[in-house]
């Protein structure tokens, strides 16, 4: 093979090993989205729960009036859809995690099939170097039995 072959297989390398690493950045900015979600979600339903929670003894107790008991349930109500909404952001993240994921190992197999290309090309180059030198060595050994 050509060395100019090589070369390019060679800048077609760094290209894809720029673009691996770009992406596992991004994979790892997305898995810290996933995470930052779920610790929402987390607080959110902690919060709901401790209210819940106190809701039930002071309601047990006695000591709710229709208007404090019409507060908790729009606080519920509200508390509700703000965990329904982060549960489908966490979908979405989740979602877009796996994108990059499947991006990334799509990139590793693309680099992975330029350095065989580039193993592949050195060693034809070996091999042509090797024919040509042998070729030299038999001339040179025929033209002195010649003589």
């Amino acid at each position: 093979m050509k060395a100019h072959k090589k070369k390019t297989i060679s800048k077609i390398l760094k290209l894809k090993e720029s673009r691996k690493i770009e992406l596992e950045l991004e994979v790892k900015k997305a898995a810290d989205r996933v995470e930052q979600v779920e610790s929402e979600i987390e607080v959110l339903q902690n919060d709901y729960e401790d209210k819940v929670r106190y809701f039930n003894e002071s309601n047990e107790k006695g000591s709710l009036d229709v208007h404090n008991i019409n507060s908790y349930y729009d606080f519920f109500s509200r508390i509700n859809g703000r965990i329904d909404q982060q549960k489908k952001v966490h979908a979405e993240r989740q979602t877009e995690l796996k994108s990059l994921k499947d991006s990334l190992i799509n990139a590793h197999k693309d680099k992975r099939v330029f350095e065989i290309l580039k193993e592949k090309a050195t060693k034809a180059d070996q091999r042509e170097k090797s024919v040509s030198e042998q070729k030299e060595t038999d001339f040179i050994a025929i033209s002195r039995r010649i003589k």
